[in-house]
């Protein structure tokens, strides 16, 4: 996922710079939204969140090209817009598909990058935030909530295995209702 080498880059360039946090609007992305402003409010980063249910071009021409741009949950299918907006400090974390070229401006912790494993955006978002602050293991829960919410609960690998374990969580063999 390389979550190692854009947790440093995007320490370093936030070190200046606002961050403009846009998240989905599903468990997944709420949950992402919850893991990162937690994490923010702790490095004492100045920040703004926005929940939305579609990223759309019109929007992404919105986003101020000054800020650190983070996205939760969603962007991955969005790249060629990212692009052509012109932003300059865009990231990603999202586990969904991707079908564009990444774009010089864009660091993207995506499993369809490399491992192909099964992990939820919020679980991305925890390891992500884990990375840049080490006391957050307090927030893996919020992670599984968002791994629920993307009913990935029933095929749990090993980073998925590693999150349970953070949040000290047993899992048990049982009915699923929705």
């Amino acid at each position: 996922l390389q979550i190692e080498k854009i947790a440093k880059d995007f320490l370093e360039k936030s070190k200046d710079k606002k961050i403009c946090v846009i998240s989905h609007f599903d468990t997944d992305g709420i949950s992402s939204a919850a893991i990162m402003t937690k994490t923010l409010r702790k490095l004492d980063k100045e920040f703004s969140i926005e929940i939305i249910k579609n990223l759309e071009k019109e929007f992404i021409k919105t986003l101020p090209k000054d800020k650190i741009i983070l996205f939760l949950d969603l962007a991955s299918g969005s790249l060629d817009n990212i692009k052509e907006a012109g932003l300059e400090n865009v990231f990603i974390l999202d586990h969904h598909e991707i079908t564009q070229e990444v774009p010089d401006n864009v660091q993207i912790a995506n499993p369809q990058l490399h491992s192909k494993q099964k992990i939820s955006g919020s679980g991305i978002t925890y390891l992500f935030c884990k990375e840049i602050n080490s006391g957050s293991k307090e927030l893996a829960k919020l992670a599984i909530l968002g791994m629920i919410g993307d009913r990935l609960e029933k095929d749990i690998g090993k980073i998925n295995n590693h999150i349970l374990e953070d949040a000290e969580i047993k899992t048990k063999r049982g009915l699923l209702i929705y």
